[in-house]
């Protein structure tokens, strides 16, 4: 049994370094690639009932709600995220259960020996949409990114396990997202923000009705967006494609009472004195927006009790964002990755963490808006100490430094996470807090080193 054991980590290992060595190839958008994949797969998303979410803020948080309300209400639910924290695993799990080793293993086989097919019948190629690949790749073998096999990966892990309700969260934008393939029954698009301009378009109306490419004929477009451009240009869209349109502030609503208690006002309902699973003001719309869509599944059909739903909101539960770990010190991860998300983690860190000192941990992507994320976070430090995951994407300690010279001279520049974690804690007291910021990629790196030092997560 060890034996076997240590075989299964051995392949899992191997498996993950094939999967993670795809991102060599780049982001590819465009919809040839997963088609063809899953059509050689019998079509594992035909017919899977589903809500897809895109957005720039929340999409996340909106899925882990919704999802958690549907298993209340008894139905086998898939989820499908991106990134993952810890392991790759947690991108795809069915009812709150993360896929298994063994499966990722398997499934991993069995789509490259469909790609080795399709590649020698030359049904794979490059879109119009696509990028480049790497000079030193052969065209021909670069027609699968990373995304497009773990999108595939999950369709047909969802159709194996018998699940009744996918809620699937778009990896970049929305039309030409991998999993812009399926036919929903809801879409839903959380607030919208400057992001991945190189792919998505330098404006916020040219992102905006990129993330607009997930709204199906005919079925509902519940949004949280709140600019008016972007709200008209979402209803025009739903007008032309004969799409029913809710927006938050208009159509839905939720007020904050207390701490993590709201009232939700829905179209038909109206639910007093729910508890939310997730902490941050921000979390409000999240849960909202999750609302709304449970709402209108229920004109579905969908059989959803109230008490289900006040027992799912509560249950909630998406790591990374606003948790906190251990005490004295306080350890505080949020995954807020861009302008927007930054600017409500400030007001979080104003409001609901009170401190003797603020020891900020910052690792930032290269092509988010650093300047931004600098201005909103690192005046409110005490201590900064700059640091960088273990991704090609990850901005330098120097480009880091200089764009945090305006408003922080950083304590240290670690260029390890975990080192940076533990230096921070080092330099804390038990009336310290300590938070990493700035990345997914920088929280799933801080709390794996902390799962290993025996840090409880609250």
């Amino acid at each position: 049994m060890a034996e076997r054991k240590g075989e299964l980590k051995k392949d899992y290992r191997e498996t993950l370094d094939y999967l993670f060595g795809l991102q060599r190839f780049g982001i590819k958008l465009g919809l040839a690639t997963i088609t063809a994949l899953l059509r050689h797969m019998g079509d594992p998303h035909a017919g899977l009932p589903a809500v897809h979410i895109a957005g720039s803020n929340g999409k996340g948080s909106t899925a882990a709600f919704l999802a958690s309300v549907l298993r209340q209400a008894g139905l086998r639910v898939g989820l499908y995220t991106s990134p993952h924290l810890v392991d790759f695993s947690e991108r795809i799990q069915v009812d709150g259960m993360a896929i298994s080793t063994e499966r990722v293993v398997h499934y991993t086989e069995y789509i490259r020996k469909v790609v080795e097919k399709l590649i020698q019948n030359g049904e794979l190629d490059l879109s119009p949409d696509s990028q480049s690949p790497p000079k030193d790749i052969d065209p021909e073998k670069a027609t699968i990114t990373f995304f497009e096999f773990t999108t595939a990966m999950a369709f047909l892990h969802f159709r194996e396990e018998g699940v009744e309700m996918a809620v699937l969260e778009t990896g970049m934008g929305g039309r030409l997202d991998a999993t812009n393939v399926i036919d929903p029954l809801l879409s839903l698009i959380t607030p919208i923000s400057l992001e991945h301009q190189q792919y998505l378009g330098k404006t916020l109306l040219k992102i905006a009705s990129e993330k607009a490419g997930i709204i199906k004929p005919k079925r509902p477009l519940l949004t949280s967006a709140r600019q008016p451009r972007v709200i008209a240009l979402f209803r025009k869209r739903c007008r032309d494609l004969g799409c029913p349109f809710y927006v938050w502030g208009e159509d839905f609503n939720a007020k904050k009472q207390d701490n993590q208690i709201i009232d939700f006002q829905g179209r038909f309902h109206r639910w007093a004195g729910l508890r939310l699973g997730l902490a941050g003001n921000h979390q409000v719309v999240n849960a909202s927006l999750a609302l709304s869509a449970v709402e209108a599944l229920m004109e579905f059909g969908f059989s959803i009790k109230e008490a289900q739903i006040r027992e799912g909101i509560a249950q909630a539960r998406w790591p990374g964002r606003l948790e906190l770990s251990g005490e004295n010190p306080r350890v505080l991860l949020d995954g807020a990755h861009n302008p927007e998300a930054t600017r409500a983690l400030k007001k979080v860190l104003r409001k609901d963490f009170p401190r003797r000192r603020l020891i900020l941990v910052m690792g930032i992507m290269a092509d988010k808006d650093i300047p931004q994320m600098m201005a909103n976070l690192a005046p409110l430090a005490d201590l900064l100490i700059l640091t960088r995951p273990k991704m090609d994407r990850a901005a330098s300690l120097d480009l880091l430094r200089e764009q945090a010279a305006p408003f922080k001279e950083p304590a240290a520049e670690i260029d390890d996470v975990g080192q940076a974690l533990d230096y921070a804690l080092s330099l804390a007291n038990h009336e310290d807090l300590v938070l990493v910021s700035g990345s997914l990629f920088t929280v799933g790196e801080a709390r794996a080193h902390l799962v290993k030092k025996g840090m409880v997560f609250s």
